[in-house]
């Protein structure tokens, strides 16, 4: 038989049922090799290959199967998104390699799954380590991205400048490269070409002598020669090289912090892009106000996004939010807070964001930054919530706001030390967000201590857990290949089957159409156990079938609107519907760095009716439903769950 998963048929498209990607339970005996776990005689590989390719295996612990992608298309998975079409849409922008991104070789790929046909996409910047969220309409904003790689030794001194302006006719436009002269005769040139508002006046009680309000515009400035002689060790005022007239002493010149040579981290960039899902490609939107590299972008009840953190072009966290409007394309100023970037902050009932302390990375490792809390974003007042077990170990763990959303129970998983840290952890915790007073309460624990832990919801309420490390980005060899389910009802994970290869940082995972899960990326910080080799990429892309696919007839989800409105009422058609336990709405996954605020699954009242019909009836609250596209999956009395059917809550 010839295995779907890899046939090159035409690029398909289908009506309001999701697809089923193309490596079905037919096409796996092709594929069965791929999960043999590693033992020592030739022998027990026999046995254990024979024992899990036994229906009662899959039934238990699920299959694991790697896609056959062509080289052409292989990529580094740093973000991915599930579309409302069943496509998957993988981005790497320069994917974590200096010379891609020196060469502007940018990189996305659109894949199939049912066809297995791939395609990529022109991109337009290097998005790598941006932001991306589906809009209402089921659109990518993908905001952000790498403008200047990092630079851990670097020989040309460099720092942050703040260009005056007491103009008050007029502002300035800085070419990329403007020189600025220090004191000591060190010439450094602007990293961006920027613009300088103009100053304004400010009006004394009095009405008389108006005090003049400099505008300004902070900028990174490298010197011009090599060496410690550029070197300047306090805070200096710079002239501009060739700016003649009055204006070249008073009227526009920089400060710049001390000029050194440190470590330079990376650079972010204020570009916005939508990927429009029917043409398939990027559709450049107004910038942001702030550049950002590696930050969070969560949806509001209204379909507005909440976008924070990163870091901005001159490498340091910003602490300005801002809030991009869909309706307009427009970002307007949001509070001012500091996370550190990636923060995991999930949309709540009453329309705050909770902040779990799961990052990625960079900023202060003060409690200030790093402590969980309620954040709202009208007053900008942030409640801390203290007693999470290892709250020292909350970077590059996972957060998921557990099913059925109405709990209001979000999950911490895993993570370690702040930076490059031996420290690990096992625990997971838990807590109810809707509580009268929200406390944290201990969770079973992972297998081993994890970061990066991969967490997908499943439609059955249950979460399944793969891939991460013991330490910092798999060093010491650290992947591990644990793949364990957790179950909500009972709070206890169980064991599923190993997965084929092990994931680390720049990983993540998403929930398909059928009920199985893709899982890409993983990004060690060396290529061997013994951390003498380079970085590696790992750009394998495999699917977990869950046990439930194994059990028997599921149900399936024969007619439904295509639109369902909060708060009303539909009729849908269901097989087994007499046997049909719960239903679920579950958003697309969106994940990039294990991270995924915007992942939920809702819980949908029925009731019987007539025919094999279900009258089906929609929350009402937006901060519980916000807009967007949705998989409506039908669970049976066994536990299984029908293939997603695609809807739209506007």
């Amino acid at each position: 038989m010839n295995n779907p998963a890899v046939s090159r048929g035409p690029r398909g498209r289908t009506g309001r049922r999701a697809r089923n990607i193309a490596v079905g339970l037919a096409a796996i005996a092709g594929v069965l090799s791929a999960n043999v776990p590693t033992v020592g005689a030739a022998v027990g590989n026999w046995y254990d290959h024979y024992k899990i390719t036994r229906p009662a295996y899959e039934a238990k612990y699920g299959l694991w199967t790697k896609l056959n992608i062509p080289s052409q298309y292989q990529i580094n998975g740093i973000h991915s998104t599930l579309l409302y079409n069943g496509d998957v849409l993988i981005m790497a922008g320069s994917g974590n390699n200096q010379s891609f991104f020196n060469a502007g070789t940018f990189k996305t790929m659109l894949l199939n799954p049912v066809t297995m046909q791939e395609k990529l996409i022109p991109t337009p910047w290097d998005l790598f380590c941006a932001g991306h969220i589906e809009l209402p309409d089921g659109n990518i904003l993908v905001a952000g991205g790498t403008s200047r790689y990092e630079n851990l030794n670097p020989v040309y001194a460099a720092g942050s400048m703040t260009i005056m302006n007491n103009d008050t006719t007029r502002s300035w436009t800085l070419q990329k490269g403007t020189i600025f002269i220090a004191p000591n005769g060190a010439q450094f040139a602007t990293a961006f070409t920027t613009s300088v508002p103009k100053a304004t006046e400010k009006r004394n009680a009095n009405g008389r002598n108006p005090t003049i309000v400099a505008g300004q515009q902070n900028i990174w400035v490298d010197a011009v020669e090599k060496g410690k002689g550029s070197l300047v060790a306090t805070t200096k005022t710079y002239q501009v090289k060739g700016l003649i007239g009055p204006a070249a002493n008073s009227l526009l010149y920089g400060v710049g912090t001390p000029m050194t040579l440190q470590k330079q981290n990376f650079f972010g960039t204020k570009d916005a892009y939508i990927f429009d899902v029917k043409t398939e490609r990027f559709v450049k939107v107004n910038s942001m106000n702030y550049a950002r590299w590696y930050p969070t972008l969560a949806e509001m009840g209204n379909g507005m996004v909440m976008t924070m953190s990163g870091l901005n072009d001159q490498g340091q966290v910003t602490m300005n939010s801002e809030m991009f409007n869909p309706s307009n394309g427009k970002w307007t100023q949001g509070p001012y807070r500091g996370f550190p970037t990636y923060p995991s902050t999930f949309l709540t009932e009453n329309g705050q964001l909770f902040f779990t302390g799961s990052n990625a990375g960079y900023g202060p490792s003060t409690a200030a930054w790093r402590t969980p809390g309620f954040w709202n974003v009208k007053t900008n007042v942030f409640k801390p919530v203290l007693g999470i077990k290892d709250p020292n170990d909350l970077e590059t763990s996972a957060s998921v706001l557990l099913p059925p959303a109405q709990k209001q129970t979000i999950m911490v998983m895993g993570g370690g030390g702040v930076g490059q840290s031996n420290t690990s952890t096992a625990r997971t915790a838990l807590i109810d967000v809707a509580a009268p007073n929200p406390h944290w309460v201990a969770g079973p624990s992972l297998a081993e201590p994890t970061r990066y832990p991969i967490t997908v919801l499943l439609p059955n309420d249950q979460v399944l857990v793969t891939g991460g490390s013991r330490y910092y980005r798999g060093m010491h060899g650290s992947d591990n290949h644990d793949t364990r389910i957790y179950n909500v009802a009972t709070n206890a994970f169980s064991w599923a089957a190993n997965s084929i290869t092990g994931r680390d940082y720049h990983s993540g995972g998403l929930l398909l159409p059928n009920g199985s899960v893709l899982t890409l990326g993983g990004n060690p910080l060396y290529g061997n156990a013994q951390d003498t080799e380079p970085q590696t990429f790992n750009q394998e892309i495999d699917v977990y079938f869950p046990p439930y696919m194994f059990q028997g007839t599921r149900p399936d989800i024969e007619k439904a609107p295509a639109v369902l409105a909060l708060g009303h009422s539909y009729l849908i058609k269901v097989t087994q519907a007499s046997d049909i336990s719960y239903l679920r709405l579950m958003r697309p996954d969106n994940p990039t760095h294990v991270t995924d605020v915007n992942e939920r699954s809702i819980g949908i009242g029925f009731e019987r009716a007539a025919g094999g019909y279900l009258k089906i009836t929609i929350p009402s609250d937006d901060n519980l439903v916000p807009p967007s596209y949705y998989m409506l999956f039908a669970i049976n009395s066994k536990g299984l769950p029908s293939t997603g059917y695609w809807v739209r809550v506007p």
